[in-house]
C-alpha cells in the first residue's frame, strides 16, 4: 500500500504544477454554465418528431353535424374535465369544445369561440393541436381559443422543463466529460512511455498492479474533480438556463435526485478513465494515444445523444456501458427516475471499470507493449 501511495503522491506533484491540466479539471463545469446559459436565451422550440401519419386521440363537445373529424381518432368521456386530466397525464391529445349555440351563431356576426385544449410537453398533444388549429383555421367561421383568462395548454408546470433538460444534459454533460478525461490520460501513461519515465518505474521494486492502481486512482481524483465542477456547473446554470425557453422554479428536483446525479457522473468519470487508460496503454507516445481515444470518445458523445430517444427503456438497458448511465441521467432529469435503473448504471460502471484495470495489469505485464517504441 506504500508503494501505492509513493505512485498517488508522484501523479499529484506532476499533475498540480502542470498549470495547462489544473485548467482542464474546471474548464468543462465552466463551458457547461456558459453553453446552457447560452442555450437558455437562443433556444426557442424543439422540432416534433411525429410521423405526418399519425392520427391524434381526440374528444369533441358539442360536435356539429357534418364536420369531418377523420384526421382524429375519437374517444368518448363522461365529462370536459375527464378528458382534460388524460390530456395532463398524456393519455389523450386533445379535446375540442364547441358552444352549445354553436349552430345559431356559426354565420352571425359574432362568431363563435372554439376551444382547444392540449398539452405542449406532449409532442403527439403538439400535433394534434397543431392538425386541429389548422383544421378549423380552414373553416375561417368561428374564433379559437379567444377566451384569455382560460388556460389551453395543460401542460404542467415542470413536465416541459424537466423534458428539454433530459435530453440536453447527458450529451453536453458526456462531452465534456470525455473531453477532461481526454486531457489526463495520455501524458500520464502514453506520454510517460514517450520520456522513458515508464521504463524506470518498470524496474522499480514496486508491483506493477501497484502502478496501474496508483495511475488510475490518480487519473480518477483529477477527472473526478472534473466530474464535481461538472456538476456544479449544470447545477448553477439551470437558473440561466431556465430564463429563455422555460420556468425552472417549480421544478422539483429533491437532494436524492442530486445525489444520484452525482453518483452517476463520479462513475461514468471512473469508467471514462479507465477505458481511456486502457488505449493509453497500448500506445508509444501522447500523440497515438489521442488517436486510440478519439473514436472512442466520439462513440460516447453519440451514446449521450442516443438517451433523447429512448422514452420508456427496459430497466435492464441501465445496464449497457455509458448509454445506460445517459439513460439513468435523462431519467432522473425528467423525474421519472428508477432507483433501480440508476443503482444498476452505476453498478455497471464500476464493474466495467474493474475489468479494465485488471486488464490494464496484464497489459503491464506484457514487456512488448510497455516498452515498445
Amino acid at each position: 500500500m506504500k508503494n501505492v501511495l509513493t505512485i498517488i503522491k508522484k501523479e499529484f506533484t506532476r499533475f498540480f504544477k502542470d498549470r495547462r491540466m489544473v485548467l482542464m479539471i474546471f474548464l468543462p463545469g465552466i463551458m457547461i454554465y456558459a453553453l446552457y446559459s447560452i442555450m437558455g436565451t437562443i433556444t426557442s422550440n424543439i422540432a416534433p418528431t411525429i410521423d405526418d401519419k399519425y392520427q391524434p386521440t381526440a374528444y369533441f363537445v358539442n360536435l356539429p353535424e357534418g364536420l369531418n373529424t377523420d384526421f382524429f381518432n375519437l374517444k368518448t368521456y363522461d365529462g370536459i374535465d375527464e378528458a382534460k386530466a388524460d390530456i395532463e397525464n398524456g393519455n389523450l391529445d386533445l379535446a375540442v369544445v364547441f358552444p352549445a349555440d354553436f349552430k345559431e351563431n356559426y354565420a352571425g356576426v359574432n362568431r363563435p369561440d372554439v376551444k382547444v385544449y392540449y398539452n405542449s410537453a406532449n409532442e403527439t398533444s403538439s400535433f394534434g393541436y397543431a392538425v386541429a388549429t389548422s383544421f378549423l383555421n380552414g373553416i375561417n367561421a368561428f374564433t379559437i381559443n379567444a377566451t384569455p383568462e382560460e388556460v389551453y395548454d395543460l401542460v404542467s408546470a415542470d413536465s416541459l422543463a424537466t423534458s428539454i433538460l433530459s435530453m440536453l444534459i447527458p450529451m453536453l454533460m458526456f462531452a465534456l466529460l470525455a473531453s477532461s478525461c481526454m486531457a489526463v490520460a495520455p501524458e500520464s501513461i502514453a506520454g510517460e512511455k514517450e520520456r522513458g519515465t515508464m521504463a524506470t518505474m518498470l524496474i522499480t521494486p514496486v508491483k506493477r498492479i501497484e502502478i496501474v492502481l496508483g495511475k488510475i486512482i490518480s487519473l480518477s481524483c483529477f477527472a473526478m474533480l472534473s466530474g464535481v465542477s461538472s456538476f456544479l456547473g449544470v447545477i448553477l446554470s439551470l437558473p440561466k438556463l431556465s430564463g429563455g425557453v422555460f420556468n425552472l422554479s417549480s421544478v422539483s428536483y429533491g437532494v436524492g435526485d442530486y445525489f444520484m446525479l452525482l453518483g452517476l457522473i463520479i462513475s461514468i468519470v471512473l469508467v471514462m478513465i479507465s477505458a481511456f487508460s486502457v488505449l493509453s496503454t497500448l500506445a508509444k507516445n501522447v500523440k497515438e494515444s489521442s488517436a486510440f481515444i478519439t473514436p472512442l470518445m466520439i462513440v460516447i458523445i453519440v451514446l449521450g445523444m442516443c438517451t433523447m430517444f429512448f422514452k420508456s427503456p427496459h430497466v435492464a438497458m441501465h445496464l449497457i456501458p455509458f448509454l445506460g448511465s445517459g439513460i439513468a441521467m435523462s431519467s432522473i432529469l425528467g423525474l421519472t427516475a428508477s432507483p433501480l435503473g440508476v443503482a444498476l448504471a452505476i453498478l455497471s460502471n464500476v464493474a466495467f471499470a474493474a475489468v479494465l484495470i485488471v486488464l490494464m495489469g496484464f497489459m503491464f505485464k506484457n514487456e512488448n507493449i510497455m516498452l515498445k517504441k
